[in-house]
């Protein structure tokens, strides 16, 4: 059986060379962000030379002790993404390894790696009080996922409106207007923010 697999790879490695197929290079990794919170999304990317035929494997190693083998066969493939969420904060060190997994030869190139650092994610009253004082000190603030309406900002009142897609949801923890404004919102028109 041994002898089987081993004359299967060669064949296969045979047929490569003859019709001219030159595997890619892995040649590069990135993570966006490079410093992370808890359960946000990184972004893991493997760029490849000689990327016109794709037709590899690699297996990305997430630093955790979980990893993933994906084959690059398509030029949608090029460069590969791939995404994570860490539950736990700490320093990781994610890696993408040319690896042969049959019928697909391993990418050429050395082993790619980075270090990602993963902090505690600031809990949601910390990120409220920051936003209230700062709307409380005069200064528009909008929570995270919404954007400050700029027209809507009136200088001498303070009052200002925050936007977001229709039907948004709704911040967990509302934002603290200075007085005399107070706090609206509308999920319907996806707005909140402070007026008169």
């Amino acid at each position: 059986m041994r002898l089987l697999r081993i004359h299967a790879a060669a064949v296969a490695t045979a047929a490569l060379i003859s019709s001219g197929v030159v595997a890619q290079t892995l040649s590069g990794i990135q993570l966006e962000p490079a410093t992370a919170q808890v359960g946000e999304p990184v972004r893991i990317t493997a760029r490849f030379d000689n990327a016109e035929n794709p037709n590899c494997h690699v297996r990305v190693h997430f630093g955790d002790g979980q990893t993933q083998d994906v084959k690059i066969n398509q030029a949608k493939d090029v460069p590969l993404v791939v995404a994570r969420n860490y539950p736990a904060p700490g320093q990781y060190k994610v890696m993408v390894e040319p690896k042969t997994a049959l019928p697909m030869m391993k990418c050429v190139g050395a082993n790619q790696s980075a270090v990602l650092t993963v902090v505690a994610a600031a809990s949601p009253a910390v990120a409220a009080t920051a936003a209230g004082a700062k709307a409380s000190a005069g200064a528009p603030a909008c929570p995270a996922g919404w954007k400050l309406n700029a027209k809507s900002v009136n200088k001498k009142s303070g009052a200002y409106t925050c936007t977001a897609k229709i039907g948004a949801p709704l911040p967990a923890l509302k934002l603290e207007c200075p007085a005399p404004l107070g706090y609206f919102e509308n999920k319907f028109k996806g707005q909140l923010g402070c007026r008169a």
